[in-house]
C-alpha cells in the first residue's frame, strides 16, 4: 500500500512509488528504487530542510531481503553461469541421447541398456543443480536436434521437482526417466512436419498430436509395460485438468501424477526456447503458468511449487534489462506465483522491477556476456 512519509521517517527497504525529481527537474531516483541507507543519506544531502513528502510502499522486513540490501547476501560469484564441466557433462548425456533416439528411430524399440546407463553413471542427475539447471535452459546454445535438447532439459527439471517434493530416489529417477523419454514419439512423427518452420495446418497438427501415443507404445514394446508412472507421464504430458489437452482429452481426475508434474515442465522449456528476436525470461513464462493454473488448466500444488523453488534458483542469476544494463537479482518474493524481483544494477542501484514500468528482464545472461 502506498503511504506519504516525510524525508525522517524513510528506512531501508522501503520502495520509492513515484520518482523523485531535483529542484531543475532532472531525475534523482527512480520510481521503483529501493531505499538503502546510502540512499537515504543522498536525500538528506540534498533536502536538508526534512520538510519534502515522499510516497513509497512497503518496508522490508525479510532477513534475506534486508541481507541483500546490505551487501551480505552470500551468493557465489559464478550463481548459475555454465562453466565447462557442467557444459562438458550436458554433452555427454545429449550424445547418448542421440545413439538411444537414432536407434529408436530405426528400429521401433528403445535399448534398455542405455536407458540404465542413464541412472548408473549418475550424470544426469549430476545435471540437477539448481542455478546452474535453469541458467542453460536459458542460456546453453542449442546445437543439434532440438528435440533431444528440449527432452534433456525437462528431464533435469523432473530431477529437480523430485528433489523440491522430497520423494525417495526411486521415485525422482522414474520422473527423471519420463521427462527423458516424455518426446520420445515424436520420433514417429514425418520430419517435415516435426521441424516444419511456421505454423501447422489441421492434418499436420493432428498428425504431432499422435506423439504421446506413439511414445507410450514405444516404451511398452521396449519392455517398460510395468512401468506405470513412467508411461502415464509419457501418454498425458499434453493432458490439461479441463479436458482441452491431447490425445484423449482427459480430465482432472484421469491425470496421473506424471503427467501433471510434466505439463508444467514442458511446457516451461518449451516457451524458455528463442522466439522471435529473443528469449523469453523465466517471469514472462511465470505469468503464462500462473494464468493457467488460475484457469484451472493445470495443476495449482506442482505449479506453485515449481515457480517458487525456480524463484529460489535465480537469485543471484545475473539479468539484462530492457534499458540495456545488467543486474543481478538479488531478492524475489516465493510466496507470489506472479512476484518480479529486486535487483542490484551494475552500478550498483537496488530496483524492485515490479514497480519500474518502462524497465523489464529481457533475459537471462550467460557467461559470455558477462565476460
Amino acid at each position: 500500500m502506498t503511504k506519504k512519509c516525510t524525508l525522517a521517517e524513510l528506512e531501508p527497504g522501503m520502495i520509492l512509488d513515484r520518482t523523485v525529481f531535483t529542484d531543475n527537474g532532472t531525475t534523482l531516483m527512480d520510481a521503483g528504487t529501493v531505499l538503502t541507507e546510502h540512499h537515504i543519506r543522498i536525500l538528506e544531502s540534498r533536502f536538508r530542510d526534512g520538510f519534502l513528502s515522499f510516497f513509497v510502499h512497503g518496508t522490508a522486513v525479510d532477513d534475506e531481503l534486508q541481507a541483500a540490501l546490505q551487501g551480505n547476501l552470500k551468493i557465489e560469484p559464478d550463481h548459475g553461469i555454465i562453466d565447462p564441466t557442467y557444459e562438458g557433462l550436458y554433452n555427454e548425456v545429449m550424445e547418448q541421447m542421440r545413439l538411444l533416439f537414432e536407434q529408436g528411430r530405426q528400429t521401433g524399440i528403445l535399448d534398455l541398456e542405455i536407458i540404465g546407463t542413464f541412472l548408473a553413471d549418475k550424470k544426469l542427475d549430476d545435471l540437477c543443480d539448481g542455478a546452474r539447471a535453469v541458467a542453460q535452459i536459458h542460456t546453453m546454445k542449442r546445437e543439434g536436434d532440438p528435440i533431444l535438447h528440449h527432452c534433456l532439459h525437462v528431464a533435469v527439471l523432473a530431477g529437480l521437482m523430485g528433489r523440491w517434493l522430497r520423494w525417495p530416489r526411486a521415485a525422482r529417477e522414474r520422473l527423471l526417466l519420463a521427462g527423458l523419454l516424455h518426446d520420445v514419439g515424436k520420433i514417429r512423427v514425418p520430419r517435415e512436419i516435426l521441424y516444419k518452420k511456421g505454423a501447422l495446418n489441421g492434418q499436420e497438427k493432428a498428425e504431432m498430436e499422435k506423439h504421446p501415443k506413439f511414445g507410450y507404445e514405444m516404451l511398452i514394446n521396449s519392455g517398460l509395460k510395468n512401468e506405470t508412472d513412467i508411461l502415464s507421464g509419457v501418454l498425458q504430458h499434453h493432458e490439461f485438468l479441463d479436458g482441452s489437452g491431447y490425445p484423449d482429452k482427459l480430465k482432472s481426475d484421469k491425470i496421473y501424477t506424471y503427467g501433471r508434474i510434466l505439463a508444467i515442465l514442458d511446457a516451461y522449456d518449451t516457451m524458455a526456447t528463442e522466439y522471435g528476436s529473443h528469449q523469453r525470461s523465466p517471469f514472462e513464462i511465470f505469468d503464462v503458468i500462473s494464468s493457467e493454473l488460475m484457469a484451472g488448466r493445470m495443476d495449482a500444488e506442482y505449479g506453485v511449487l515449481f515457480i517458487k523453488n525456480v524463484c529460489h534458483a535465480l537469485v543471484g542469476t545475473w539479468v539484462r534489462l530492457t534499458d540495456g544494463q545488467r543486474a543481478k537479482i538479488v531478492y524475489i518474493d516465493q510466496s507470489r506465483t506472479s512476484a518480479l524481483p529486486i535487483v542490484e544494477t551494475e552500478h550498483g542501484d537496488f530496483w524492485d522491477i515490479a514497480t519500474k514500468k518502462d524497465v523489464k528482464i529481457l533475459e537471462i545472461l550467460s557467461g559470455d556476456a558477462l565476460a
